[in-house]
């Protein structure tokens, strides 16, 4: 019984191998950036970020998929930007990504400054999507 409870927890691992190192090893210091499906758009630079507390969608990228303000719910919030000012959202809006085979319906906090992504995943669509990133593999890996 132990040895059948080992192969069900061992099965559920979620792990990473040194053979899926980039070819810089360890001394890389990029960013984690995917590719995603919206609708019939694939938006590339998808920052995934665990110690972002929320999704974040620029307004130009909004733009690029042919939503307009109007489809912007209410419910502006304070944010902290990453150089410690605040700044007030525009509001929320529902977007459904493709990631590998899966779908997902994200909420994003809409903002209206310049950034280096074009959507930002942080610990909202990690949690809910029961993902595992890696900076360090350059890889997202799924329950």
């Amino acid at each position: 019984m132990a040895n059948m409870v080992g192969q069900v927890l061992e099965s559920h691992k979620i792990t990473f191998h040194e053979d899926d190192l980039l070819l810089e090893g360890l001394g890389h210091n990029k960013a984690l950036h995917v590719t995603v499906q919206c609708e019939d758009y694939f938006i590339t630079r998808i920052l995934i970020n665990g110690g972002f507390s929320l999704n974040i969608c620029p307004l130009v990228a909004l733009k690029k998929l042919g939503k307009g303000l109007h489809e912007i719910k209410d419910g502006a919030i304070n944010v902290n930007a990453f150089d410690g000012s605040q700044m007030s959202t525009i509001g929320e809006i529902s977007q459904y990504l493709q990631m590998g085979p899966t779908w997902f319906n994200v909420d994003f906090q809409v903002i209206d400054v310049p950034t280096s992504y074009n959507l930002l995943l942080g610990q909202p669509w990690i949690h809910v999507a029961g993902a595992v990133a890696s900076t360090l593999y350059q890889a997202v890996k799924f329950e």
